[in-house]
């Protein structure tokens, strides 16, 4: 049997319960969000702490009560209390962990893998976006920069095996996180070059030098340059 629950991360917060969405409170979301980055187990000093750090010790346990109080039914018995921690029930599948996963699976035996069938949408949506809690700055940063090596992975198999296209629309996703991350970049010219859209990789690589001779005062590493310059001849040849 599957997880009855899932809890999305990715782009925007949301919490379904046999596929029905659950209406959950600002801080409700955020505990139910800080449980599924510590793991899905934590002690309630740890998460009061956190989500508060500007209260003293118990008003912050004070709120973590109340959010937990005012949780919905469907969502309120997806939290286990064991002793003084929090445990998220083991029914409940974070896109967040299945995007971790994948990009693990990636970095290290990309070649077990059926690679067309790979969900890339996991991998196309930044964590929680839109909120500011500072507690969220690290993880952010780790799920992008994860992320960012697993495009990068899924572009170079795709012109390794011979799909272009794919590699095209995979390496669009990396840049438009990262405009100035130039491997993102390179991999984007030689998609276009292997698809046979020349002008379209002279025109990106364009936009490219122009964007970090503004923003950077530098030009394009040798290597892009000699890629886009050498364009007749150019091949596709491991990162």
């Amino acid at each position: 049997m599957g997880p009855s629950a899932s809890l999305n991360l990715l782009g925007q917060f949301e919490l379904s319960r046999l596929g029905t969405r659950v209406e959950l409170a600002p801080a409700g979301q955020r505990v139910l969000s800080l449980l599924a980055l510590l793991g899905g187990n934590a002690h309630r000093l740890r998460l009061a702490g956190t989500l508060w750090p500007d209260q003293c010790e118990a008003r912050s346990l004070s709120n973590l009560r109340s959010a937990m109080w005012r949780l919905p039914e469907p969502a309120r018995d997806l939290v286990q209390r064991r002793g003084n921690s929090l445990t998220l029930g083991s029914d409940v599948a974070v896109d967040l962990d299945a995007a971790h996963g994948l990009a693990k699976s990636l970095a290290s035996d990309h070649d077990g893998l059926a690679l067309a069938s790979v969900d890339r949408d996991l991998l196309a949506r930044d964590l929680l976006p839109n909120e500011d809690d500072a507690w969220l700055v690290v993880p952010r940063e780790q799920h992008r920069q994860r992320r960012l090596h697993a495009l990068e992975s899924l572009a170079l198999h795709d012109l390794r095996d011979g799909r272009p296209f794919d590699a095209v629309d995979t390496a669009l996703v990396a840049v438009a996180a990262d405009p100035l991350r130039e491997s993102a970049q390179l991999l984007l010219v030689r998609a276009h070059l292997e698809a046979g859209n020349r002008a379209a990789a002279v025109q990106h690589f364009d936009r490219f030098r122009d964007q970090l001779a503004q923003e950077l005062g530098v030009a394009p590493s040798r290597r892009l340059t000699e890629l886009v310059s050498g364009m007749a001849g150019a091949r596709v040849t491991p990162a």
